[in-house]
């Protein structure tokens, strides 16, 4: 089996992989991932692949490790149209990659963690790029920077129209949010009729279930470093 890291923003996810499968086996803060690694006990010595988000952690990695590879542009599977694909971050590329070896058409993969991203794969396989916007958390964090603010409460379930600066704010991300997404699900459908919709990250499975559209799929990225690790079969 095959050792691999993905190194988010927030979090660092360790999986071992083969052709048929796919095991967690740990979870490090990014932040942390030095004492991660030396907690988790990781052979030193063996072979890994990782793919980072975060330069830092990308060092970490590389130092940590005798052998290493870095999953980068590269190594995507399909085309990636835009002028600079070095500058598209790997977890957007390999969760296209994810996706479109699970239903080799033409997808939209919803990501939605610190950020939500939004990104369109053709029907080869070719990344043809999309959306970055703010995510859940991120609007929070920026609106309680606001000295009125600072003390706000967002409701777990919000209702539509808030009756208090604090429902508001919460029906403003959540719905609102909600309605950013699922506009986009629809520019994109009506351009591509057989087109598939996959929603991954955090904040994923929520969002899908408020949107009652498409799929979510967890680990979507790994799935990404599968197709390139042992082709889309």
């Amino acid at each position: 089996m095959e050792k691999v890291i993905l190194a988010g923003n927030t979090n660092t996810r360790i999986f071992h992989i083969s052709k048929r499968l796919i095991k967690a086996t740990g979870v490090i803060r990014t932040q942390d991932i030095e004492q991660g690694l030396v907690k988790y006990a990781f052979s030193r010595d063996k072979n890994w692949y990782f793919a980072s988000v975060v330069p830092e952690a990308s060092k970490v990695i590389r130092s940590f490790f005798t052998k290493s590879y870095e999953i980068t542009w590269k190594d995507f599977p399909g085309k990636i149209n835009l002028k600079r694909p070095a500058k598209v971050g790997i977890d957007r590329l390999l969760n296209a990659a994810g996706a479109w070896s699970m239903v080799k058409s033409q997808c939209i993969i919803i990501d939605a963690g610190s950020a939500i991203t939004i990104d369109f794969v053709n029907k080869e396989g070719d990344f043809e790029g999309g959306v970055i916007f703010p995510g859940k958390q991120l609007i929070i964090e920026s609106l309680r920077t606001l000295a009125l603010l600072k003390e706000i409460k967002i409701p777990r379930n919000p209702r539509i129209v808030g009756k208090n600066t604090s429902e508001a704010i919460g029906s403003g991300i959540v719905f609102g949010l909600s309605f950013f997404v699922s506009g986009y699900i629809d520019f994109f459908s009506k351009q591509n009729p057989y087109l598939r919709i996959f929603f991954t990250g955090g904040n994923g499975r929520e969002l899908q279930r408020r949107l009652k559209n498409g799929s979510f799929v967890k680990n979507l990225a790994i799935l990404g470093v599968k197709a390139i690790l042992y082709g889309n079969t």
